[in-house]
């Protein structure tokens, strides 16, 4: 299959043997996908009218969490995303997601071409009363059935997403979404690390809002401690979302401040910075990620504790 050739909504799996670059090929239906493993690696990220934000960041994550988790060679994950983005349509909302799996011979990498659900609305976190329980929280894959079970559970208490805290009770991120606050002109973020996903559209709102002057920090916080500042959850799919309400943290929480109007003009901001898409975003295997010692330093938030 041409990498040219916009694909039909399904599961590609990719043959690095076919072809002189290898290809992706429809995957055989007796070969249905598999479920959720701890060595499952996944990354999505949000098409609209053949346009995307940050595909080079993305492809980084999957790549080196595919290193990292299974030993894949960069340059064989380069080649298999340069295709997965020739496949995608030029029209329409999609939501394409990449994974690598253990296979028989060795791993399978795969695109599943997907549409994009409607962007969401305000969110309401529920906290379901322990802390955060993901074994590997820094990768995108291994927790991935869990976290769909919490939303589960999220959903049928009347939230939308749950909040995931640390055994000390503070704020990480939701299940599907990483969390930020405004403390007058300050944007805050949780500190970085093991325990908390790169969040490619945090990182993305992030650099923009320093960009525009605004002071950024790290800020160790109980969801207490948020009462009363506007919170924002973010992802790939939905952009930014005001948070709306809270379900079951410790003690009773009044509704953060309304912030619409100020995440749409961010969203505005964020939304311009979307390119065409085109396999050459797919940075080459050896080019190192923004912010690492061998690359162009980012903005250093300060931390608070």
């Amino acid at each position: 299959m041409s990498t040219s050739t916009p694909a039909r909504t399904g599961r590609y799996v990719w043959d690095p043997a076919a072809g002189p670059h290898g290809a992706l090929l429809p995957e055989p239906a007796a070969d249905p996908a598999p479920a959720t493993s701890p060595s499952l690696v996944a990354d999505s990220w949000l098409v609209e009218d053949g346009r995307v934000r940050a595909l080079p960041d993305h492809a980084r994550r999957f790549r080196d969490t595919c290193g990292r988790l299974l030993g894949v060679p960069p340059g064989q994950v380069t080649g298999f995303l340069r295709a997965a983005v020739g496949l995608l349509p030029p029209r329409g909302r999609w939501f394409p997601r990449v994974e690598a799996r253990p296979g028989a011979h060795g791993t399978r990498l795969i695109l599943w071409l997907r549409p994009a659900p409607p962007r969401g609305g305000p969110v309401v976190l529920w906290h379901p009363g322990m802390a955060d329980p993901r074994a590997l929280p820094w990768a995108k894959g291994p927790d991935l059935d869990l976290l769909a079970r919490l939303r589960e559970a999220a959903r049928a208490a009347g939230g939308d997403e749950p909040l995931l805290l640390s055994p000390s009770g503070h704020v990480r991120e939701g299940g599907t979404t990483s969390l930020v606050w405004w403390r007058g002109p300050t944007l805050c973020l949780p500190p970085p690390g093991p325990d908390l996903l790169p969040g490619v559209t945090r990182a993305l709102l992030t650099a923009e809002v320093a960009e525009a002057g605004h002071p950024v920090v790290f800020e160790t916080a109980t969801a207490a401690d948020l009462a009363g500042v506007p919170v924002w959850a973010v992802n790939a799919l939905h952009g930014i979302r005001p948070v709306a309400g809270w379900l079951n943290p410790a003690g009773e929480l009044p509704p953060p401040p309304d912030s619409s109007a100020e995440a749409g003009r961010w969203q505005a901001r964020l939304d311009r910075l979307a390119l065409p898409v085109h396999p050459g975003l797919v940075p080459d295997a050896d080019d190192p990620a923004p912010g690492t010692a061998a690359a162009t330093p980012s903005a250093d938030p300060q931390h608070r504790g």
